[in-house]
This record gives C-alpha cells, structure tokens and sequence, in this order.
C-alpha cells in the first residue's frame, strides 16, 4: 500500500468515524492558531495539550499546525512580527521604553519581544477565525463525501 493510500484512509477513518463537522472544524481552527502562535519548539507540545484538553481530531490537528514547518518558520514569524511591531508601534501607538528586548535576552539585535508575542497570537486568532466558516463548509462536504462512498462501498 503506498502512502498516498494510507494518508486517505487515516483521513477517511478520521471523517467517518464519528467525529462532528464542528469538532473536526474546531481541531483544524486550533492547528491554525498554534501554527501561528509565537513560541518556537513548543507548536507540538501545544497540538497535544489542545487534543488532549479539547478532545481534538489528532490527524487533522496535526495538518493543520504543521503548516508552519521548517521551511515555512522563518515568514511565519517575521510575519508576527511585522504585524505585532505595527499594532503596538503604530495602530496603538504604544512605545515601550521599558519593554523586554530579544537584545537583552540572548544577545541579538534590537528586536521588540511583546512585538512578536502579541502579533503572533492576534494572527493565530484572527486566521483561526477566518478558517472555522471555510473549514465547516469543505468539512461538511467531505463527511457526506466519505459516508457516501462508505455506503457504496468505494
């Protein structure tokens, strides 16, 4: 059985086996805020703190925080942190002279910490947000879709 076979049973057992559209929405929404979420080594950590606390759906949790990956890491946090560095700096106008430095921390350039935490978490919400509409419209198309092809036996 080659992979792209075993990857579609673990999603077809993973919609037809019980779960809801809305906890299989909800799994893919809270991959979307940890990928997001501004704490580096520690996405996997959080991805099995949320299934274990919220009862999330395991392989759709894990697709959708793997999208920020090694190769994605580097535009997902400077993205953060652009975003953070505008909202505090400019939208709110806050300019923290006393503010915790990345410079202070392990030596780097001046880089604003509470820019890149509070960016990242208004991204993580915000794109988690958007998705959960999106999400539970292909996620309810794909349930009937596999019940359906169960039923037929395809």
């Amino acid at each position: 059985m080659n992979i792209i076979k075993k990857i579609k049973n673990v999603f077809k057992q993973a919609f037809t086996s019980g779960w809801s559209v809305e906890k299989l929405t909800l799994s893919f929404c809270m991959g979307i805020y940890i990928a997001f979420s501004p704490f580096p080594g520690a996405h996997t950590i959080m991805m099995l703190i949320a299934k274990w606390m919220f009862k999330l759906n395991f392989p759709v949790l894990f697709v959708a925080t793997s999208i920020n990956n090694p190769w994605t890491m580097v535009p997902f946090f400077t993205f953060d942190y652009i975003f953070g560095y505008w909202f505090l700096h400019q939208f709110i106008g806050w300019d923290p002279g006393w503010s915790i430095s990345l410079s202070k921390i392990m030596g780097s350039g001046k880089i604003c910490l509470f820019s890149f935490l509070i960016g990242g978490n208004i991204l993580g919400i915000f794109f988690a947000l958007t998705a959960y509409p999106i999400m539970i419209f292909i996620f309810k198309r794909l349930v009937n879709r596999f019940k359906i092809s169960e039923k037929l036996g395809i």
